[in-house]
């Protein structure tokens, strides 16, 4: 029957769970992230991209990169585009002048073909070896401050000031009150593990902004279309020539870097939550999700959305009793799904999404937890990387902020003696159980 094929294919008996857990895992999964489709759009529409591209984009990007890591990788993880990426492209690289939209959405297409490239090639795990790990946490924290703070201008909760560079907004506005209230609303259903809480809570702020304004939707379902495709939205040229690909450089280096770190991450905690980890911390498959994280992400900046990475929100499905790759098709399928109800998505209000930036900011802030706090040395560079994204809108000035101080510090503390010592210890033969590592 297809039933037994699918658990002989999925090793779902084998990883002690059944069909139907695993179909009912997938939906939980979807419920919790697909908040992505309708805040993606939110963030993206500031750069003049039609929502029904960008929902079109989500979705697909999305599908394609959960199925590939579903069916190849046998593993029950969603993946779509990051709130944190969305916002860097938005912000930090087209807002900021740094590049075009065409130019921008180019680079997220080079960061996927580059993070397939170092996944194959074995490039990813020398990177993650490299960069010390505070700086990897803090760039989760710094990212999270940023979407939040990216929500709360949204909703004008933060403004600008000519004499304080920000202050607060007008605490009267019932439009802004009603989006706290908002966040109170879907923090409470997250913290009740309600399924599809930040989805419920989006709905209902979403209907109430509708009848506030009346403007309610003219359509609600429709047959997928774009308005622009890869020919409008990438700059293909920009890598022809050497000025050009030096702009492009930084863009690339922090999508591919954040995608790498990111998607590790987050494998390695759904790997352990789902018990999937064999020894030496490996995850059977887990290449797949730097190669479907890599693939998903050259179809969204193809057709104009962010990169995509593995979502820590599937974390739901897991705990639904999700063990296999049938959780993330069934994720997939559910994306593909959606593209026909991009007008109804299109039409959310952005302060019924912007609490959701808030929240997701919250959460990110729990890597603060994993940086040795008491170690200068790690602290000062995870202090940098962490501040400087929020206070100059910008992942890219984080990301090297904390690299550049961290990497004067291993010479000056004598860090790099150390790892010299280990070398020469190594090249002798003898076994050195005192060893310290530089973090």
């Amino acid at each position: 029957s297809f039933a037994s094929r699918l658990d002989e294919y999925f090793k779902i008996t084998e990883r002690g769970s059944t069909v139907s857990t695993e179909v009912r895992a997938g939906i939980a999964s979807f419920l919790t992230v697909s908040y992505v489709i309708l805040v993606n759009p939110q963030i993206l529409s500031l750069t003049s991209i039609p929502s029904t591209d960008s929902v079109f984009a989500t979705c697909l990007s999305s599908s394609i990169g959960s199925i590939l890591i579903g069916i190849f990788g046998n593993l029950p993880f969603a993946l779509a585009p990051g709130m944190g990426l969305s916002a860097y492209l938005v912000y930090g690289l087209v807002l900021n002048n740094i590049l075009t939209l065409p130019e921008a959405l180019t680079a997220v297409c080079v960061s996927g073909v580059l993070q397939i490239i170092f996944a194959l090639t074995g490039v990813s795990k020398v990177v993650m070896r490299v960069v010390p790990r505070g700086v990897k946490m803090a760039i989760v924290v710094g990212m999270g401050i940023l979407v939040s703070m990216i929500g709360m201008v949204s909703v004008k909760l933060v403004v600008g000031n000519d004499k304080t560079l920000v202050g607060m907004g007008d605490l009267t506005d019932s439009r802004l009150l009603l989006s706290l209230s908002g966040l109170i609303l879907i923090a409470t259903l997250v913290n009740a593990n309600v399924k599809g809480g930040i989805l419920i809570g989006i709905m209902i702020l979403t209907f109430t902004f509708w009848y506030i304004d009346g403007d309610y939707p003219e359509k609600f379902v429709e047959i997928p279309s774009v308005k622009y495709g890869p020919s409008e939205y990438l700059d293909l040229s920009i890598l022809t020539s050497v000025d050009s690909l030096q702009r492009l450089v930084p863009a690339v280096s922090a999508f591919v870097f954040i995608g790498i770190f990111d998607v590790s991450g987050v494998m390695f905690g759904l790997g352990a939550l789902a018990d999937l980890m064999q020894d030496g911390g490996y995850i059977p498959g887990s290449i797949w999700g730097f190669v479907g994280s890599g693939i998903g992400t050259i179809v969204a900046g193809g057709m104009g959305s962010s990169p995509v990475i593995v979502t820590v929100e599937c974390a739901a499905g897991i705990k639904e009793g999700g063990r296999t790759g049938l959780t993330a098709v069934v994720v997939g399928i559910l994306f593909l799904m959606s593209l026909f109800f991009s007008p109804l998505l299109g039409s959310v209000p952005q302060n019924a999404t912007a609490p959701v930036l808030m929240l997701v900011g919250s959460m990110m802030m729990g890597e603060c937890r994993n940086i040795n706090w008491d170690h200068t040395a790690t602290a000062v560079p995870a202090f940098l990387t962490i501040v400087m994204m929020p206070l100059t809108y910008s992942i890219t000035n984080g990301i090297v902020f904390g690299l550049v101080s961290a990497g004067a510090f291993y010479f000056t503390t004598g860090g790099f003696l150390t790892d010299l010592r280990m070398m020469v210890v190594k090249r002798r033969g003898v076994s050195d159980d005192d060893g310290i590592y530089y973090d």
